[in-house]
Formats: C-alpha cells, structure tokens, sequence
C-alpha cells in the first residue's frame, strides 16, 4: 500500500471483500479491497489487469454467499467496514489505473489500482 497521507481525498484502509468483472461481461474474479475513497480503490487479486481496462467492482455484505466467495481468495475473514467507511458503494465502475505484481511465498498476486467513473456524491 502506497503513503495514505498523500492523497487528495481521505482513504478507508480497512479490508474488505470484493468481486469484479470487465465491463459488459458477466464471469466475477474476488478480491480484497485494502483501501478505499470517494474517488477511488486499491485492490489486491491474483488475476493481472491491464491499465486502461473497465471494471464493475461490486461490495459483498458479510451474510451472503458471494462475500464467503470473495474472502476465501485472500483468506481474510474481516467482518462490514466500520460506519466511517461508508464512501464503499454497492456497486461502481472504474478504470484500472496501475497493476503492480508482487510474490508472496512463490504466488504472484497483483496490487491494482482504480479510479471510479462515476462517483456518487
């Protein structure tokens, strides 16, 4: 994760299960979302995204089946965002912005980052 402080709008650095599919496309790849904004997100996943790509990312509520889904990828188990972190929308598009990979015990995971298209106020 890159310096939280310098960025232009408070980030949420809490974890949180995510799923997301390329634009018009329907097959889901979960994530964890390590931290977000207003206006943006970086996430982590084992599937490499080229910088430029349309994404839907979707939040996953703890008492459903897709958010059990989407913690085992990263084997995380933490629970709703706490009530300051309330800029998560259900759902968002965006634009990958960096893809980074990084190697934890010899599997490749990537560190994606993504500007939303069309943030709610």
């Amino acid at each position: 994760m890159r310096n939280l402080m310098r960025r232009k709008h408070q980030r949420c650095a809490k974890d949180t299960a995510i799923s997301y599919t390329y634009l018009n496309k329907t097959k889901q790849y979960g994530a964890i979302a390590r931290n977000y904004s207003r206006f943006g997100m970086y996430f982590e996943t084992y599937k490499s995204l080229v910088p430029g790509t349309m994404i839907v990312i979707r939040y996953h509520r703890p008492d459903t089946e897709s958010f059990k889904s989407a913690t085992a990828v990263l084997n995380t188990t933490d629970p709703e965002p706490p009530i300051a972190c309330q800029e998560l929308k259900m759902q968002i598009v965006g634009e990958v912005k960096r893809c980074e990979k990084m190697e934890e015990a010899g599997n490749p995971r990537y560190g994606i980052a993504v500007h939303y298209i069309s943030p709610a106020a």
